[in-house]
């Protein structure tokens, strides 16, 4: 009975609330609201130690929680030569991975995690820094480990290799996303592709850094006298300096000088360029200039001036390119400042690949708008509420106080800068936006950049200017050209010959058409293995289908000689460029079609004698293809069976060695097939275990059926 009582007493509530007359409502632009309540900005504490480490600190007794912040100064990838690039991206990593003097770097994970505490370090483009985190009762530790880590790195080997593999995954994937490439190659039009601010790893840049080059690279960086640290959180100001001192106070000045980064010189003109992305259905187009210097007494304008034009979503960008011309999937940009070199200033357009010359020219118009168009008070209102409303949380941790702080008097920037631009924001008028977009903007000069499939454009882009074609093609590792004396090439067709006679005979080859197999597949990663079951169809001489059953789920890969796509969870998509040349080059390595033409082959094959492969002996055959792929097989002395095969292929970490073995053959067809397999490549192992294998068996024609919209 209580209930029904209580759910009565709710209705009579509901009942109350909506008998209020409307008029007794205000409307919300007219409630009043109390004045906030003022707040101080906290002034941390500075001490100078004698080895020239500044301190910045600040007590804070809210938390239980001491908090290090480390700047390097002088320190970034502008420093390493143009033949390492990646040398100081790395050295911010294993310095922290590859251990100390007195601790591996698993040690000191294990260290950290046992006390809830954390300690990172990173070397960006101009300068380093490092991290540290945990409770307070702990702070011994955390420093001493923070400067066990900077001072005395040993930058282990097996780290190096670790984060090299890293590197180039990164690098393998670089092309994957349109708006990827588009910031890439933008940045090198704005700075030049040879400026440290713009330059990108390649795979030879990765592969020629060694343990000593970050060694040298950590002595000239990493100094006492280059570096600043910020201390917040729950301690006394005297215990902390103490402390730190006890850490960090005998470490002696560095004595290399470190350049200062470089000057840009930047010259406007107008450039339109274009990166051809074929698989794709929409173009991104970067359209700007160069950008602007911390300091720069425009700055407070420039930034209001950007939020109206592109970076919010009532922006002129925004409103005008998407909404109303519905011209882009999405569109907006951003003014840019850098502390020591400038920032850049562009606006882009995302727009299906029939509009995008219409969409580059409404992005143009609208930038060209800030100089002719005052804003109107909504579009002041937007501009000015975009800074100030957001102008608190500059303030919403100690941390981010401090840092700045710390970041300011570096660059001898005045204590209150932030405070200045807000004042500054305040004042401003449409004039002063019209004003500083014709100092700040350069439409005439304007560097153009479309990411996308020139076939399918509106316009060539020629319409938009003289056109340079810019090559993404990502550089590959070199490898040992193909060699061989007339002697080796007339002995390897010999041996290649027993070969196809021992694995079944080449006419029987000749009559393979198909070979379905099911298998199971453990793949074996640093982060443990996983089993997948695969089922293949390959059918000669080069397509391939393989379904595979995931824990997440069923993943279907097709190629049908010409073209390729992927399917999962009931969606499809192209398969990329580079993994259908991968395709490709897995068909001219097939051994169905190399034993087919052992008696007429249209490759050459070069017997290179007796081999190790794999801590086995093994008899070793060079192959050279028509279409410029190299491998080579290994073959068991005995029986002249293939033991496996080596190859320069894509891995999971990017371009490498794949080295293949195989073991346990049983006839099929005809034909000698091995039923066990191991795949090494990238850090990673691949175990397979033939479960059937169907030579010239039925198959499901429909699954080179290709997709609509493929």
């Amino acid at each position: 009975m209580k209930y029904i009582k209580a759910i009565a007493v709710l209705f009579l509530c509901a009942f109350v609330v909506a008998a209020v007359p409307a008029w007794g409502q205000k409307k919300v632009q007219d409630i009043k609201y109390p004045t906030l309540n003022p707040f101080e900005i906290p002034k941390p504490d500075k001490v100078t130690l004698d080895n020239g480490i500044t301190l910045y600190i600040l007590e804070d007794h809210t938390l239980p929680r001491l908090n290090l912040s480390v700047q390097i100064n002088k320190c970034g990838s502008y420093l390493e030569p143009a033949t390492k690039i990646g040398l100081a991206s790395m050295t911010g990593s294993v310095m922290r991975t590859g251990g100390t003097t007195t601790m591996t770097g698993d040690q000191i994970d294990e260290a950290l995690e046992s006390i809830g505490a954390y300690v990172e370090t990173s070397i960006g483009t101009v300068s380093g820094g490092a991290g540290a985190n945990g409770l307070s009762d702990k702070a011994e530790t955390i420093v001493k480990i923070l400067a066990d880590i900077l001072r005395n790195p040993v930058f282990s080997e097996d780290k190096i290799t670790l984060e090299k593999t890293s590197e180039k995954s990164s690098i393998s994937r670089r092309n994957d996303e349109p708006m990827s490439i588009a910031g890439r190659e933008f940045t090198k039009l704005l700075y030049g592709a040879t400026s440290p601010y713009a330059r990108t790893t390649e795979y030879a840049t990765i592969d020629a850094i060694t343990r000593d080059d970050m060694i040298m690279f950590h002595k000239m960086c990493v100094q006492p006298n280059n570096m600043q640290i910020a201390v917040w959180g729950d301690f006394k100001k005297d215990d902390i300096v103490a402390l730190i001192k006890k850490y960090f106070g005998d470490w002696a000045k560095g004595q290399m000088e470190i350049p200062a980064p470089p000057k840009v010189d930047y010259a406007f003109h107008p450039s339109v360029n274009h990166a051809e992305k074929g698989d794709v259905t929409q173009s991104t187009v970067f359209i700007g200039h160069i950008g602007g210097v911390f300091g720069d007494p425009d700055y407070a304008a420039t930034t209001v001036m950007n939020t109206i034009l592109g970076q919010a979503f009532g922006s002129r960008l925004f409103r005008n390119v998407r909404t109303k011309l519905g011209l882009a999937y999405a569109a907006g940009g951003a003014y840019t400042f850098n502390f020591d070199y400038p920032g850049g200033f562009y606006s882009y357009v995302m727009t299906k690949s029939e509009s995008t010359v219409k969409g580059t020219r409404a992005v143009i118009e609208q930038i060209k708008s800030m100089q002719t168009t005052p804003p109107t008070a909504e579009e002041m209102k937007l501009g000015k509420d975009g800074f100030l409303n957001s102008f608190v949380f500059n303030f919403d941790s100690k941390g981010e106080i401090i840092n700045r702080m710390m970041t300011y008097e570096y660059y001898k920037l005045p204590p209150d800068y932030l405070q200045q631009i807000k004042t500054a924001v305040e004042k401003l008028t449409p004039e002063d936006i019209m004003a500083v977009a014709k100092r700040k903007l350069n439409p005439d000069n304007l560097q153009i950049l479309v990411v996308g499939k020139a076939a399918d454009f509106d316009e060539p882009l020629a319409n938009l200017g003289q056109t340079k074609e810019i090559d993404i093609t990502i550089p590959q590792p070199k490898t040992d050209q193909f060699a061989a004396s007339d002697a080796e090439l007339a002995k390897g067709k010999e041996t290649l010959a027993k070969v196809a006679k021992a694995c079944g005979g080449v006419a029987t080859f000749k009559k393979v058409k198909s070979v379905s197999t099911d298998a199971k597949a453990t793949i074996n990663t640093p982060q443990g293995a996983m089993t997948l079951d695969i089922s293949k169809v390959e059918v000669l001489p080069a397509m391939v289908a393989e379904i595979v059953k995931t824990p997440m789920g069923t993943q279907t890969v097709v190629f049908d000689g010409t073209s390729g796509w992927m399917m999962a969870g009931g969606k499809s998509m192209k398969m990329p460029s580079g993994q259908m040349d991968e395709q490709k080059k897995d068909a001219s390595r097939n051994s169905v079609i190399l034993f087919s033409k052992a008696d007429q082959p249209d490759f050459k094959v070069a017997d290179k004698g007796e081999a190790d492969f794999e801590g086995k002996k093994a008899v070793r055959l060079d192959f050279l293809t028509a279409d410029g792929s190299q491998f080579s097989m290994y073959l068991d002395p005995t029986s002249l069976l293939p033991s496996g095969m080596k190859y320069s292929g894509q891995t999971m970490a990017g371009p490498g060695e794949v080295i293949e073995t195989y073991d346990a053959y049983k006839p099929f067809g005809g034909i000698m097939m091995p039923t066990k397999t191991v795949q090494k490549a990238g850090g990673m192992d691949v175990s397979v275990d033939i479960v059937k294998i169907d030579v010239n068996g039925k198959y499901d024609e429909t699954l080179f059926k290709k997709p609509e919209g493929i």
